[in-house]
């Protein structure tokens, strides 16, 4: 039977549907993996694959070499040793002598001068000298004179308080009216 068709049979169309079914899926085989390969080729912008719904996981940081400057952190108060004036400037007799004791034998700050004020203080005032003794005027405001409002302020230089004086406390009527 050579040279003529024969006609089909139930084998030829079986095998005939197999090879089909094998070809649509090695089509199928391809295109996905094409897809995927496209994908890893050309991440979108939120860092996942391109249109195939598929995320890569993130690649881990390695760690670097380069040495980190630690955290910028403010100053703390000395405290201890801390030269103060403390100056009277309300009606109220021996309040800076009183205020200063108490400074010094509860933080251990070096109260010299301890002096009435050249005029009449509404305000508990905090002068200091620098920005470490800003510190340290700022640690006695919320320590000692809690709950009053105290204003602070940079020493001017031409301040007839002496230069070894780190912190000057011009004590107000508003700090004598919390004592009596």
């Amino acid at each position: 039977m050579s040279g003529k068709h024969e006609p089909p049979t139930k084998r030829s169309f079986y095998f005939s549907v197999a090879t089909s079914t094998v070809r649509f899926a090695i089509i199928v085989a391809l295109v996905v993996g094409g897809v995927v390969l496209i994908g890893k080729a050309f991440p979108d912008a939120s860092g996942g694959l391109a249109n195939n719904g598929i995320t890569s996981p993130t690649p881990s940081q390695s760690p670097t070499t380069k040495p980190t400057k630690p955290p910028k952190t403010s100053p703390s108060p000395q405290v201890q040793g801390v030269r103060i004036a403390v100056y009277n400037g309300s009606s109220v007799t021996g309040l800076a002598s009183d205020t200063a004791t108490k400074l010094q034998d509860t933080y251990g700050y070096v109260p010299n001068p301890i002096a009435n004020a050249p005029s009449p203080v509404s305000q508990t005032t905090l002068y200091y000298r620098n920005a470490q003794d800003q510190v340290e005027a700022q640690y006695i405001a919320d320590n000692f004179f809690k709950g009053l409002a105290v204003k602070m302020a940079p020493l001017d230089a031409s301040s007839n308080v002496p230069k070894s004086v780190q912190v000057a406390i011009y004590l107000g009527t508003d700090y004598a009216a919390t004592k009596h």
